[in-house]
This record gives structure tokens, C-alpha cells and sequence, in this order.
């Protein structure tokens, strides 16, 4: 592709823009090739203009940057925005993938690896072939690959829809992502927002920033979309008056009278719901509110779509959940380990909610905490773990370069505040399920949360790589506690 044609979104000055070919787009200076045209992004923690001479040395033939640079020996082009640049070149090089799917995005702070599941397993199961780039995996065509951030970075997840040949993809959106405009040049049929609560503040600062960040998304939208929009959540109730006072097309689900997609009753493992002035039941395979509202929303966009009735309720019955969030692992001494990826203060007390429901003998919680994570929600995790549970124990999660004496001492500090007599902390993170294994009677809930199906990036004692294989290895050593 010429480098003219590359360029044509940006509405630069021709005159500045050589008619050179470029081989492919590349923003890591160690991944370019000769022919490539090197695109330096200034990120978090490093700065791309400084690798800009190992690109050059690895074959680049043209650089985009933002800062103002002489001299070079390739033709370097100022802009404003380089990731925004990014995202707009690879919608050219890649052709506009996102106009050949319908495109459907889920943001907010919880539910929506569960709600992007449950979606493509509807559409699947109704004979609409459905790509699916989440937290957990990726589906393209019928094939799993492996996911390596919530939302990929623009060029992966340009390629992956170009690649893809299905009707559908629905698509995870991070905070992250939009502010990183990792989906710039991406537009969608339907958006979804599942909830807002406490979470990224070391990223975001504040709620406000948060929300508005999450707000990006539906703005994304085609001429025709639809933003999905749960009604019952108070920031979700804001984004439907923003939406609509700018003119776009809004769909809500809830307990409301005016919801497009009304909650009748919930049963626990049957709701009625309300469409188009028809009620009618649908089984749910997983427990808790907060998995209810996310069906609500997967089955609205599957109407929207044109699904029927019976083909959701049929597809519902045989949804089997996501890899890591209410897995549930009985053993025949009648106790029960449940993993779950609940990493916020909201996501733990709905989480924890809907386990006490079970009526366990004793609930026993075990969580850490994530080096360079949001230290703002820490004890607000711990107090609603403590409010709960019958007894906690702290442990390590994901370091991220921070020391473990460090992370004990915190451990600690939050144990002596918040503790209440009930915590105490095991820094393995499988001796501490081992621990509360040996130790459990029958009855009895043991709880692990916080990675759901994330392999551990430390190493411990038992040579395990993630919390349901420490619970499957211990179940196999065939000890009765």
C-alpha cells in the first residue's frame, strides 16, 4: 500500500507525504521489517520516539510521531495524536473490517466477559456465526485463540476482524482501551453498558473521569445502532439521558415499565421478562442479580437482532458460563470451592450476596492483592469480605513488580485496620487454599477470588499455574478433610 493512500484519513499536506510503499504498520520498534513504517507512541511507563533509530535500523521506511524530530534518515511525519493516527492508518490498511460484522461492544465494570458469552453463545446456537474478543479468549471462526488484554491493541483487533468471515463479533471494551483509542477507526451496531462502580481509579482518579471515559463507546455507533443500557444502575440511568439528549437510538433493560426489556420476576433459576408487550420465562444456568441482568442484556440485542423467542430460551438452558466466574468445584466430602474473577468492591458484595444465598455451614474467602493495582478499593474489598465471610484469608495475587515485603506489610496494615479478628494471611497463594482445604468441614464454601481464570504470574509452592488447578490438584492428592 502506498504511503499516500495510508495517510489519506489523517487530511494531511500531500506535499509532505512521500508516494512511498509500505509494507505493514508497526508501533514496536523490535517487531518492525523492512519496508514498515514505524509509528512511536508515547505510553504510560515508556516512550516510543525513543526507539525510533532501532527502527530505522530494523528496515523502517517512514515514522510517525508526535514530537518534532530533524534529521532522520526516512521520512518523518509530525501529528498530533499518534494513537490516533494508528487506529486511523490500520482501518485503512485493513479495509474497514468492523463495516462487514455486526459489530457489538460491552463496556462497564463488571459483567462483561459474562454478558460477551452469553451473547455469542445465543447467536451460535441460532445459527449466526458470532467472532468473540474478550478478557477470557478469542473466537474467530469457529477457532480459539488466546486473549492477551481485555481490548487488544488497534492493529491485533483490526486483523482479527479482517480475518474474521463471521456474521457477528462482539467485542470486550475496556476503559483502557478507549482512552488508549485501541478502537479508533471501529464502529458498532449495538453497545452495551452493563453497570459503573469503584474500580481504575489509580488510572482514572475519579468516578466522573471513569464514566466519562466508559461514554466514549456509544459514540462509536453507526447511523442505525443501538446503545444497550441498564436502566437499574444509576450511572446507567445518566448515560440514557446523555444518549438521548444527543439523539442517538437507545434500548434499556430493568425493572421499569418504560424498559425495552422489562424484569418481571426472578426465581433464582427462572425469569420472566417482558418484549413487546409479550411475557414470557426464561431459564438461567448461573445464580446471582447481577448474571440476570446480564442475560437481560444479551437477550435484548439477540431480539434486536431478530432472534426468536424459543431460540433464546433453548440457547439459555444450555449455556455452560465462563471459564472462571462462578466455577463451582464440589468434592464428595460435601465442601465446595467456588472461583471467580470478582476484583471490585460492587463485584465482591454481589458475588459474596449470591453465595451466602447457598446457606453454607461457613464461608471462607481467600483473596490478595494486585501489585500496582487501585490501592482505593483495598480495604473497601476487605470490609465487604469481612461483612460476608466467616473467616478470610489474605494472600498474594499478581506482584506487577512490586516487592512481596512490601505487599506483606500492606497485607498487615489492612488485616490490623479492617480485620476484625477474623483475617489472617497466608502469602502462597496455594498453601492459603490448601490451608482453608485441610481445614473445612463439610458444608462448608470455600470462595477464591480475584484472578478468576488468569494464570499466576508468581511462583508457589504447589506447581500449580491457576486457582481451579490448585483446587482440581488438591481434590487429586484424594485427601478427606
Amino acid at each position: 500500500m502506498k504511503l499516500t493512500e495510508l495517510l489519506s484519513p489523517l487530511n494531511l499536506n500531500k506535499k509532505v507525504v512521500p508516494d512511498i510503499k509500505i509494507h505493514n504498520i508497526e508501533f514496536r520498534s523490535k517487531a518492525v521489517e523492512k519496508g514498515d513504517i514505524f509509528v512511536a507512541i508515547k505510553g504510560i511507563h515508556d516512550d516510543g520516539h525513543k526507539y525510533i533509530q532501532h527502527a530505522i535500523s530494523n528496515g523502517a521506511v517512514a515514522v510517525i510521531g508526535e514530537k518534532e524530530i530533524d534529521d532522520l534518515p526516512v521520512p518523518y511525519i509530525q501529528v498530533h495524536d499518534a494513537r490516533e493516527a494508528l487506529g486511523k492508518m490500520a482501518t485503512v490498511y485493513f479495509n474497514t473490517p468492523s463495516s462487514k460484522h455486526g459489530m457489538i461492544g460491552i463496556t462497564g465494570t463488571n459483567g462483561k466477559t459474562t454478558t460477551a458469552y452469553m451473547l455469542h453463545h445465543l447467536l451460535q446456537s441460532s445459527q449466526r456465526s458470532c467472532s468473540l474478543i474478550s478478557t477470557v479468549a478469542n473466537y474467530i471462526n469457529g477457532h480459539e485463540m488466546n486473549s492477551t488484554a481485555t481490548t487488544p491493541n488497534v492493529l491485533e483487533l483490526q486483523k482479527m476482524l479482517q480475518v474474521s468471515t463471521d456474521e457477528f463479533a462482539v467485542v470486550e471494551v475496556s476503559s483502557h482501551g478507549l482512552d488508549q483509542k485501541r478502537l479508533e477507526g471501529v464502529e458498532f451496531d449495538f453497545t452495551i453498558f452493563t453497570n459503573l462502580s469503584h474500580d481504575h481509579l489509580d488510572y482514572h482518579k475519579t468516578l466522573e473521569d471513569y464514566f466519562l471515559c466508559k461514554s466514549k463507546l456509544f459514540y462509536k455507533l453507526k447511523p442505525n445502532g443501538i446503545a444497550v443500557i441498564n436502566s437499574s444502575c444509576s450511572w446507567g440511568k445518566r448515560l440514557v439521558d446523555k444518549l438521548r439528549g444527543d439523539g442517538l437510538n437507545v434500548y434499556t433493560y430493568g425493572v421499569k415499565d418504560s424498559d425495552n426489556l422489562q424484569l418481571i420476576n426472578d426465581n433464582k433459576s427462572t425469569i420472566k421478562v417482558k418484549w413487546l408487550q409479550n411475557e414470557w420465562n426464561v431459564e438461567l444456568p448461573l445464580p446471582g442479580i447481577y448474571n440476570t441482568h446480564n442475560a437481560l442484556a444479551s437477550i435484548l440485542v439477540a431480539l434486536a437482532i431478530g432472534v426468536d423467542v424459543p431460540s433464546i430460551q433453548k440457547a439459555m438452558k444450555t449455556f455452560t458460563g465462563v471459564p472462571g466466574r462462578f466455577e463451582v468445584h464440589r468434592h464428595s466430602s460435601g465442601i465446595t470451592f467456588i472461583v471467580d474473577y470478582a476484583h471490585t468492591p460492587d463485584g465482591l458484595e454481589k458475588f459474596l450476596h449470591t453465595v451466602k444465598s447457598f446457606q453454607p455451614r461457613k464461608l471462607i474467602h481467600i483473596f490478595g492483592l494486585r501489585g500496582n493495582g487501585d490501592p482505593s478499593k483495598r480495604a473497601l474489598m476487605l470490609e465487604t469480605s469481612i461483612k460476608h465471610s466467616d473467616e478470610v484469608i489474605l494472600t498474594m495475587d499478581d506482584l506487577n513488580g512490586v516487592k512481596q515485603a512490601s505487599m506483606s506489610l500492606e497485607l498487615e496494615a489492612l488485616s490490623t485496620s479492617y480485620g476484625k479478628n477474623k483475617t489472617q494471611i497466608i502469602t502462597d497463594r496455594t498453601r492459603a487454599i490448601e490451608y482453608a482445604w485441610k481445614n473445612a468441614k463439610p458444608g462448608d464454601f470455600i470462595v477464591i477470588t480475584g484472578k478468576g481464570p488468569e494464570l499466576y504470574k508468581e511462583s508457589f509452592i504447589i506447581p500449580t499455574k491457576t486457582d481451579s488447578e490448585t483446587v482440581k490438584y488438591l481434590f487429586s492428592e484424594q485427601f478427606e478433610p
